[in-house]
């Protein structure tokens, strides 16, 4: 009967993937009915009886980890899609967002009350998940980086987006295997080496993957203003969390000025740097802080305010595991850096260059 059936975007939020991911599950054999050009209708009943069928195909298989994070109230709802890899002797799951594309390695039943552990029914194949890469940061150029090693069919890499200072959090709690950080300050002498050796407190290495510009970005059919322009009161900024590398670059600038963040009318808090351009893009701010290639990715006006570098933190005994150690092997091959160069605004002239911390 008619009012039987569920829409995509039902289905969509009954699976909790995103609706384009369904269009994918089709293409598996998701039991659907097309209504009409491009609309498809599906029962109840079927849809859990086929994903049912896909989990017990699989052997049931069923994980131990430990979430990386409070669990959000959602999450201790039902049923949440995760991410996994094995850090150390801990397996530790990463929870997709209901708008990420990304598929799922298991779906997490909640555990107890206050606690972070975590029980997941795998939807993959468990001794694949062993050769999983988790990478925090908060560079785009990430997700490509990750493709290729995904390419090689050397397990699968996971980009856990965090800022600087929280990626750097997280590889020091043992909850990814690299960290991605941009918060070096040359001019103060905080250079990422001296950084990771007093966060982590045990040898890593540091390896470079880009060079980018981060500065102020405008909407660009209005006239450019300076950093002094902007600091007035009716001036709406969009500013990143603190720990930002973005936040970092911002609050050295202001200072030259004799200001500080605390000055700013800030109307909107982004979590990363597309969240930045794409406020700015909309008009929901008129300005904030942000890479340049971002910025040209949105047709924004870019400011610079400082160059600075984004490498990838390895602890040494991290770089000694076979798939991590892909990882960065991979970051030494001409075709990547041509491919990242090809994309604008970054340099990747020293892509793959290791110092120890």
């Amino acid at each position: 009967m008619e009012d039987e059936l569920l829409t995509s975007a039902e289905v969509a939020a009954l699976l909790r993937v995103h609706p384009k991911h369904l269009y994918r599950l089709l293409r598996q054999g998701l039991p659907g009915r097309r209504v009409g050009r491009g609309h498809w209708r599906f029962r109840r009943d079927e849809v859990l009886g086929w994903i049912g069928a896909r989990q017990r195909s699989a052997g049931d298989a069923m994980l131990e980890a430990e979430l990386a994070h409070d669990p959000t109230p959602a999450e201790r709802a039902g049923p949440s899609r995760v991410v996994l890899g094995r850090v150390g002797e801990r397996w530790v799951a990463h929870a997709l967002g209901p708008g990420s594309p990304r598929s799922a390695d298991g779906l997490a039943a909640p555990g107890p009350a206050g606690s972070r552990r975590i029980r997941a029914s795998l939807l993959t194949r468990p001794e694949a998940l062993a050769a999983n890469v988790l990478v925090a940061g908060c560079a785009p150029v990430l997700g490509l980086v990750l493709d290729r090693l995904e390419r090689e069919g050397c397990g699968r890499g996971h980009w856990i987006p965090a800022n600087s200072t929280t990626a750097l959090r997280q590889l020091a709690a043992g909850s990814v295997h690299v960290a991605g950080i941009h918060l070096e300050d040359l001019d103060a002498g905080t250079e990422h080496g001296a950084l990771v050796r007093a966060q982590l407190g045990r040898p890593a290495h540091v390896v470079r993957l880009v060079r980018w510009r981060v500065g102020l970005v405008q909407p660009a059919g209005l006239a450019s203003r300076g950093l002094a322009e902007l600091l007035d009161p009716a001036t709406r900024w969009v500013l990143r969390e603190p720990g930002a590398g973005a936040s970092h670059v911002l609050a050295r600038a202001l200072a030259r000025q004799g200001a500080s963040v605390a000055t700013l009318h800030a109307t909107r808090l982004a979590h990363d740097h597309r969240e930045v351009a794409r406020a700015v893009a909309w008009g929901a701010a008129d300005v904030g802080v942000c890479i340049e290639p971002v910025a040209l990715e949105h047709e924004l006006r870019f400011t610079p305010l400082a160059e600075e570098g984004f490498d990838l933190t390895v602890p040494d005994e991290q770089l000694a595991l076979p798939h991590v150690a892909r990882l960065v092997a991979a970051l030494d091959d001409g075709r990547l850096r041509r491919e990242i160069g090809a994309l604008g605004s970054y340099d990747a002239t020293a892509l793959g260059h290791t110092c120890t911390a």
